[in-house]
């Protein structure tokens, strides 16, 4: 991956920093946004044209035109932003577009929470990917949100799509001839298909509750900052993002929120399933299979993942 970066003139004292962000999405065990991902997006490094920048700004708000920046480069520059905005004022409220794509959300909303903020990331998507529940037509992005909050341990951390599952999985299927898993995505009529080159869109999680929110993300990634929204997302650089940093000693928790937050979290571990089971918290599964990885010293990579990767090493950029 390193020799992905050097191919593609990523700055030098940049191309770890972009490795690890994907490589921290394949050991959490989000497959279609680590190693996949990072072949895919790095068509795009060659393309990058210079550093972010921020081209408006008032009191808490910024909106940051990252100038083709690699995405977890772009990203941590926001998060930055995010940060002096909420050091300065209590938010920073963060409007981010014509950027590569990045892979997981969870690192940068964990990146705010570890400064003691309530930390939230969230994008929209290229071109209408979704649909809702009995739709056949695509009208949404995927619209991905993450959350994150302090606790004296360390953060909780959610990411999710507001899709039954992510279009990652829809590209990797096709490019492997896999199949889609069930009930996630119809085709041109809205049925349910697990045919990747029949699939259209995603379904949107949760019926009309799933729409809501999606809905939400697409407001707050989207005319919150004079971004496109809907199909006029028609590539990568009309994608919208969004990054929130929220400081609680602005709402009078000068001392006690990560205590507050701790407390919860410990009522929550005590909370048990109808079988007696623990109840699991956001972000505890993908926790816990980076740390088997890690102590494994190993990470499975799909035989068709791994011709990419090759490929991308050796400065084929055009081939997926």
């Amino acid at each position: 991956m390193l020799q992905t970066c050097r191919e593609a003139s990523v700055p030098e004292e940049k191309s770890a920093f972009v490795v690890d962000h994907y490589l921290t999405g394949e050991l959490r065990g989000k497959a279609s946004h680590g190693v996949a991902k990072f072949c895919f997006e790095s068509r795009l490094f060659p393309q990058r044209e210079g550093s972010p920048r921020i081209v408006r700004e008032h009191g808490a708000l910024a909106v940051i035109d990252a100038r083709r920046e690699i995405g977890p480069i772009s990203a941590a520059y926001a998060v930055d932003v995010a940060l002096a905005k909420a050091a300065d004022v209590g938010a920073g409220i963060v409007g981010m577009i014509n950027t590569q794509r990045y892979g997981i959300l969870a690192q940068w909303s964990e990146r705010i929470a570890e400064h003691g903020l309530v930390g939230i990331a969230m994008n929209t998507s290229p071109r209408a990917e979704a649909t809702v529940h009995g739709g056949r037509t695509p009208f949404l992005g995927v619209n991905p949100l993450s959350f994150a909050f302090p606790t004296l341990d360390e953060p909780v951390v959610a990411d999710m799509s507001t899709t039954l599952a992510p279009m990652g999985v829809l590209w990797e299927a096709r490019r492997s001839n896999g199949r889609l898993p069930r009930d996630c995505f119809v085709d041109s009529q809205g049925e349910f298909t697990d045919d990747p080159d029949a699939a259209s869109s995603a379904v949107v999680f949760g019926e009309h509750r799933g729409f809501a929110v999606s809905l939400l993300v697409q407001i707050l990634t989207g005319s919150l900052f004079g971004f496109p929204m809907g199909a006029e997302v028609d590539s990568t650089w009309t994608t919208g993002y969004t990054f929130l940093a929220l400081d609680p000693t602005c709402g009078g928790q000068a001392e006690g929120c990560t205590e507050s937050n701790t407390k919860l979290v410990d009522a929550m571990r005590n909370a048990v399933t109808r079988d007696g089971g623990a109840v699991r918290l956001p972000g505890q599964a993908s926790r816990a299979r980076a740390e088997h990885a890690l102590h494994t010293g190993t990470v499975e990579l799909d035989e068709a993942v791994y011709r990419r990767l090759r490929a991308r090493a050796a400065g084929n950029f055009d081939s997926d």
